[in-house]
């Protein structure tokens, strides 16, 4: 199936979450509602509670093997059960007023047999011949109830989903499609990316092939042992990265084929609505290359309690906002959106017990670093999952309010017109994150205890950075094609900053040209505190590293531009022995040069966020907003009609009472101004301040809550 064709264009379309057809507007807020598995005579209960929460839109998954009675013979319409009736479902949801986002695989997984494919088709690879033989039949057919139920025909349906969460079944059929012994199509793909030069996959994987038949598949799943990179799980050496590199890309290319595939035969049937894509993690599939086979790709979220706990990987804050930062760094036309959210949970032994509260928690938060839409998965209940706001027979429980609280304030606050107030840019090349991942969760942690709000930029994609300061985080290499492309933002007037790690070679091993960073002389540990220097700026360092009293720098003799000093201290002790400095001495451990334009800035400790917090305002780049208090952090976000939105995210199991500073100087406000401060989400009553109060704002928030206020200024 050809690109084209699966792009056609739709005249329906969706930017930052917001579905418009004519002078019809609909934000991407939705829940998941299976009619299959519900009484049909529950339906019309149940549509009506949903309307009652204030969503507009339902989503559901349309299982093949429930509606095929016998090969490429089908129900829709529920004259052999009155749940097999998605025609009159479909029908249903348009007398009800609500719009409806279809799911038709043809896998849909959903926790059904088989994954949604009658068995048969199963025993196949889902690129194979055999089974898009009998996928397109079955998506012929269910096409003819989709067609004349769309939006652009007085129907119900906006959105079309082209199969989900594709992948390769390296584990089930890796022989088939070429991983290893046989040919097949990964090994067709190896070809094509290296366009038949074998001396050149030689080179860079190190091996001595003689034919691209040779190759076999590397790679682990990114999320099985979470305690180590993925690399160092199996075959540590840095000679393997490009191959586990390339079979991360493959596993890319592999998905958006499937969804290319499935989306070229839904246009073929008639499907004219906008057709999306969606991934448990866009760190795994490649959004990038979703978008340009699909309309729009979604993320799957579910978190743990508060977004607080180990799992999966040991830290769910990190790995639920990894997740949202890549995919806006790779989606496009703004359309941050999760095609999956969770709202209820199965099994529950994996996540565990999750509070009412919660359900207001993470969309509320989550809109505060950039989500604009979301399907709730599930919202009505079914199989016996846990926290469902909806039961099967349309009755409401104590979720419910906590949902429908999410849903008044998305509409209050209206994301879709809203553009976060970025203070970073955080360069994260994917290769890194699940090969070999530097420093990254160090910097992560970094920018959020430092409440520096941040953008992924991927430097594999073509969009540019969200603002023109950038971290680096992650491994010594970078592509050749991304460390061409981050010397041009830097000499074009953008400024780089790094903590010790900087790319040094790319991916054939070679140095890197363009970036000059001097190589660290020496590195020498600091017994605390310190006095960190840089510029006009300084600060006291009293804590960290080993024993909470001891860090490490990079030294150097000389450096160009402007140094950052360490400046010891006579109160400095030895851990064991009560000896300190004979007296006050200071040495260089880092950097900031011009570069073209712009510059980089070489900071030469772990990364440190009183250390990036001083560089930053040295440089005149001082956070929009920031609060000073542990596991509280803020988002500043302006409105198309020109107010602000401030989240201020509390994490602690605690109330808090925090000072907001807002920069008056970024964000053009004049100390005179007059502000209407609006609580959103709560029952707290509106008050003004001054330009002046916003730089000093104190606000109160509930443990483990957010705080949401609408900055309006006030005319005159």
């Amino acid at each position: 199936m050809n690109l084209a064709l699966s792009k056609r264009r739709s005249p329906v379309t969706v930017r930052n979450g917001l579905l418009q057809y004519g002078e019809l507007k609909i934000p991407l807020v939705s829940g998941e509602f299976h009619y299959w598995r519900v009484l049909r005579e529950n339906w019309s209960t149940i549509a009506d509670r949903i309307k009652e929460m204030g969503l507009e839109v339902v989503a559901t998954y349309i299982p093949w093997n429930y509606h095929e009675l016998s090969p490429g013979k089908y129900d829709f319409t529920g004259k052999t059960s009155p749940q097999r009736d998605l025609a009159g479902f479909l029908d249903l949801m348009k007398e009800k007023e609500l719009f409806v986002i279809v799911r038709p695989g043809p896998y849909i997984y959903a926790e059904w047999p088989c994954g949604g494919p009658p068995e048969r088709a199963t025993r196949h690879d889902r690129l194979s011949p055999e089974f898009l033989a009998m996928a397109r039949d079955y998506l012929a057919h269910v096409s003819e109830v989709l067609v004349p139920r769309q939006i652009t025909r007085s129907g119900s349906i906006i959105l079309c989903q082209a199969d989900n969460e594709p992948y390769p079944p390296v584990e089930s059929f890796g022989e088939e499609i070429g991983c290893f012994q046989k040919p097949g199509i990964f090994k067709e793909w190896l070809e094509a990316k290296y366009q038949g030069d074998i001396t050149r996959l030689n080179q860079l994987w190190q091996t001595n092939f003689t034919s691209f038949q040779e190759a076999c598949f590397y790679f682990h799943e990114p999320y099985v042992d979470t305690s180590r990179p993925l690399a160092d799980r199996l075959l540590p050496e840095r000679r393997y990265h490009q191959r586990y590199a390339d079979c991360f890309e493959f596993i890319g290319w592999y998905a958006a084929k499937i969804v290319e595939t499935v989306a070229g035969w839904l246009r073929e049937s008639g499907i004219e609505v906008p057709i999306s894509a969606n991934s448990w993690s866009p760190l795994y599939a490649d959004f990038s290359r979703f978008c340009e086979v699909a309309d729009l790709a979604g993320t799957d979220i579910y978190p743990g309690a508060f977004l607080k706990g180990d799992y999966p990987t040991g830290d769910n804050w990190l790995y639920n906002l990894d997740i949202l930062k890549m995919s806006e760094a790779n989606v496009t036309e703004g359309n941050v959106w999760s095609a999956e959210f969770q709202s209820g949970i199965y099994p529950l032994r994996e996540v565990g017990y999750l509070p009412p509260k919660h359900f207001w928690f993470v969309p509320a938060a989550l809109m505060a670093r950039g989500l604009k839409g979301w399907n709730w998965y599930m919202l009505v209940n079914r199989d016996n999952w846990y926290h469902c706001p909806i039961n099967e027979w349309g009755r409401t429980n104590e979720y419910f309010p906590f949902h429908r609280q999410a849903v008044s304030a998305y509409r209050e606050i209206e994301p879709w017109n809203c553009q976060p107030l970025y203070d970073v840019s955080l360069l994260v090349y994917k290769p890194h994150r699940v090969i070999a991942p530097g420093n990254f969760t160090r910097v992560f942690q970094t920018l959020e205890q430092a409440d520096l709000s941040y953008a992924y930029f991927d430097p594999r994609c073509d969009f540019p950075p969200a603002c023109q300061v950038m971290v680096y985080s992650g491994s010594d290499w970078l592509e050749k094609k991304c460390a061409d492309r981050l010397a041009e933002f830097v000499t074009s007037g953008g400024t780089l900053i790094t903590f010790s790690r900087y790319p040094r070679s790319d991916e054939s091993e070679q140095p890197i040209s363009g970036l000059p960073f001097l190589e660290p002389e020496g590195a020498r540990p600091t017994n605390l505190p310190v006095s960190i220097i840089y510029g006009q700026e300084s600060f006291l360092l009293t804590r960290g590293g080993h024993c909470d009293c001891k860090v490490n720098f990079v030294y150097f003799r000389k450096v160009p531009g402007k140094p950052l000093v360490v400046r010891l201290t006579t109160q400095a002790k030895e851990t064991l022995v009560d000896i300190g400095a004979a007296r006050p001495k200071e040495f260089v451990a880092g950097y900031s040069q011009p570069v073209g334009k712009g510059r980089v800035i070489y900071l030469g400790t772990n990364p440190s966020p009183d250390i990036l917090r001083m560089v930053l305002k040295e440089e005149g780049l001082s956070p929009y907003v920031f609060c000073q208090r542990p596991l509280v952090t803020t988002d500043l976000h302006r409105h198309r009609k020109g107010h602000l939105v401030l989240f201020v995210i509390n994490r602690n199991e605690q109330a808090v009472t925090v000072e907001c500073c807002l920069n008056l100087k970024r964000l053009e406000i004049r100390e005179k101004q007059r502000f209407s401060v609006v609580p959103v989400g709560s029952a707290e009553k509106a008050f003004r301040v001054t330009g002046k109060e916003l730089a000093s704002l104190r606000l109160s928030v509930d443990a483990q809550d957010l705080g949401i206020w609408l900055l309006n200024p006030v005319k005159s």
